[in-house]
């Protein structure tokens, strides 16, 4: 990598980022056209995400991907947001015009494009539970709510915060069921996943194989999918064990793969090359 005067700078935002597979993706997108641009990890501690949000038009960085934990409170330092990180109320991709920044939510087509290729799933008219209310739930939540999915239910260990979510989305989507649940009440919860077509795991957990989501699969009807937002390993805990049970499951991939490619489009307007980008991440 020739790195000269003239590079284009990108990067992603996060704490922790030294997991993200987002340099090895991008930047190999770069190559693969010729572009002279560089990707780059940004480990941005919570207490300095505005000064890293200053930074981007002081360093005249032309885009930034950002993650956990920074989704939802990069929105206070940008410009203007796109119609889809509205509504999902956060944003993971920042583009940086003369100075200007614009946030957009590429989760959100990313992870509709993945639950299609990987399980073959359709929202419209299904039931999904939801694990986590933070701000990669917020997209997945907008992805079904756009496309006329039936019920939601999200569970978070917070509780509160899982109100909090559901009571913002039920102010917007009136017309679809959305509610939270408690894993300390477990009958319901045992209930409530047995009537799901999907399950999403949106939190951290797995990460890095530390911890995993718990469920109880013999509650959970077979031809019920399960995706898992993290991406590293390949195959976390949750997804051998639904695998294990029968049902069919995929990782986060997928959606890092096809969001990628939505953010890639955004800063450079040139066709994504995806197949490269995949390449690279398996």
């Amino acid at each position: 990598m020739n790195i000269k005067g003239t590079t284009s700078i990108y990067g992603i935002f996060g704490h922790p980022v030294v997991h993200s597979l987002s340099p090895l993706m991008h930047n190999s997108a770069f190559r693969s056209l010729g572009l002279d641009c560089v990707y780059v990890a940004f480990d941005v501690a919570p207490e300095n995400l505005k000064s890293a949000a200053i930074a981007i038009r002081s360093m005249n960085i032309k885009g930034i991907n950002v993650t956990i934990p920074h989704k939802e409170r990069i929105m206070d330092f940008l410009d203007q947001v796109s119609s889809d990180a509205e509504i999902t109320g956060a944003v993971n991709t920042v583009k940086n015009e003369d100075g200007k920044l614009t946030g957009y939510n590429t989760d959100v087509g990313g992870f509709l494009r993945a639950i299609k290729e990987d399980l073959d799933f359709n929202p419209r008219g299904k039931a999904a539970l939801i694990f986590g209310a933070g701000g990669a739930a917020r997209a997945v939540l907008t992805a079904f709510c756009t496309n006329q999915i039936q019920k939601i239910t999200v569970v978070n260990r917070t509780a509160e915060k899982a109100r909090g979510l559901v009571s913002e989305f039920q102010g917007t989507f009136n017309n679809i069921d959305i509610n939270a649940c408690s894993m300390s009440d477990v009958k319901g919860f045992e209930d409530t996943i047995a009537e799901v077509d999907i399950v999403v795991n949106s939190t951290s957990l797995g990460m890095e194989g530390k911890g995993k989501i718990d469920i109880p699969f013999q509650r959970i009807d077979k031809s019920a999918v399960v995706y898992d937002l993290v991406y590293k390993p390949h195959e976390t805990g949750l997804i051998k064990d639904s695998k294990k049970a029968g049902l069919s499951a995929a990782g986060g991939i997928g959606m890092l793969l096809y969001q990628g490619a939505e953010s890639f489009e955004i800063w450079t307007e040139m066709k994504a090359p995806v197949n490269e980008m995949k390449k690279v991440l398996l």
